[in-house]
């Protein structure tokens, strides 16, 4: 139970309820209620100024009170309504001139553990000239057949407080991740705007002009060693478009998330020879946000390790977008990831990266790596807002 709900008494404790003065009878072999509170029925816990304690027996009659609770009735002029042998619910009833929010939510637990539909009341609400929070606990127990409760309530203004302000600061630092993967992102789509608009340019140039020395050379050594820059040229302009659409890829900012990992997986096919399985769930919503290019980037460095490392066949690409959350599992029947690796760092920085991305934005990110033959599976879920929400990877997954 938790302290919100009231603090329940231990064992030993709830045995030693007998005691002179008590309202209604307790269970023979019961020590005298002496040795849980002092003369005047005081109730001694730890946290005693926290919360205001009661214990009650069946019919709600007030077996002892703790000084806390006391205190706060002496402030307001009843203390002989709340005492040992008074009746709580009379209490209350009496009191609802003066605190009629906290006993009328104190009167509907009673007549809820009453009906026996439950063991245990929590409600809340809010008085005073502050506008305070308090949260009202009943926690029934029995012991011998006979039924009792601990009847507590708190102060909780401040945890509200504090949480309220927590989950501010929460949003604020995911909102600031979220703008500084955005600015990563344009300064990704900079990089490859300049790329394509300048060196790939100067590429063309270069090609061209070893054309026309092809055209106008007659010496054979000559035209061989052009014809071979020739060839190296045109693999780096092809490896720099790659960078360049690696970089970012139109699609993402254009089509959206379903598009980009559409023409993502149907380009690498098409290059690599892996037989590759895209299956897209749900309705591509958004357009460029730092979600959707962090999702695409997994998908995306996923790719790229099963193309360089896995020797796989086939690959398996699942991404399902839901209202509330991105989800994807990319899967392939490759060699598996190195005996050990999970005790070594990644050898490169794009799984780290992967990672970091991920759980920059709130979410989860995981990897499942079988003996040989029987692959690796990719996982992660990012909230569509970037803040707090949790994704359990499945037994055998390992947390990046």
């Amino acid at each position: 139970m938790s302290y919100l709900m009231g603090p329940q008494l231990p064992m030993e404790m709830r045995l030693t309820l007998r005691g002179k003065g008590a309202a209604s009878e307790l269970p023979e072999g019961c020590n005298d209620v002496g040795a849980l509170s002092g003369p005047d029925g005081d109730l001694g816990l730890a946290g005693d100024e926290l919360a205001q304690v009661a214990v009650v027996d069946g019919r709600w009659n007030i077996l002892v009170v703790n000084a806390a609770w006391k205190r706060a009735v002496e402030q307001v002029g009843q203390p002989a309504l709340l005492r040992r042998g008074g009746n709580l619910a009379r209490y209350f009833n009496d009191n609802l001139y003066v605190d009629r929010n906290g006993a009328e939510v104190m009167l509907r637990g009673m007549r809820e553990i009453d009906s026996g539909s439950t063991s245990q009341f929590i409600g809340s609400y809010r008085a005073g000239a502050d506008d305070c929070h308090f949260q009202i606990s009943i926690s029934v127990f029995e012991t011998d057949n006979r039924r009792y409760a601990t009847v507590s309530r708190i102060n909780v203004t401040e945890l509200i407080a504090l949480r309220a302000q927590t989950l501010s600061l929460s949003a604020c630092l995911m909102r600031a991740q979220a703008s500084l993967i955005r600015a990563q992102e344009d300064e990704r789509q900079r990089v490859a705007r300049e790329l394509h608009d300048t060196a790939a340019q100067h590429l063309t140039g270069v090609n061209l002009g070893l054309a026309r020395l092809l055209a106008v050379s007659s010496d054979p050594a000559a035209i061989a060693i052009a014809q071979e820059i020739s060839d190296l040229l045109a693999q780096f302009h092809r490896d720099l478009r790659g960078v360049t659409y690696m970089l970012h890829p139109p699609e993402l900012r254009l089509c959206g998330l379903h598009a980009a990992v559409g023409a993502l997986c149907e380009g690498l096919e098409q290059r690599s020879g892996l037989q590759i399985s895209v299956q897209i769930y749900g309705n591509d919503r958004r357009r460029g946000t730092a979600v959707e290019a962090a999702m695409f980037r997994v998908v995306q460095e996923a790719l790229a390790n099963i193309h360089r490392h896995a020797h796989a066949e086939h690959v398996r690409v699942r991404l399902e977008s839901r209202d509330d959350i991105l989800f994807v599992v990319v899967k392939d029947d490759g060699i598996g990831l190195p005996e050990g690796w999970r005790d070594r760092p990644p050898s490169g920085v794009g799984m780290a990266a992967m990672a970091n991305r991920v759980i920059e934005l709130g979410g989860r990110f995981a990897i499942r790596s079988r003996p040989v033959a029987r692959g690796t599976t990719v996982a992660a879920a990012i909230p569509r807002d970037g803040a707090g929400q949790t994704f359990v990877p499945a037994e055998g997954f390992v947390a990046a």
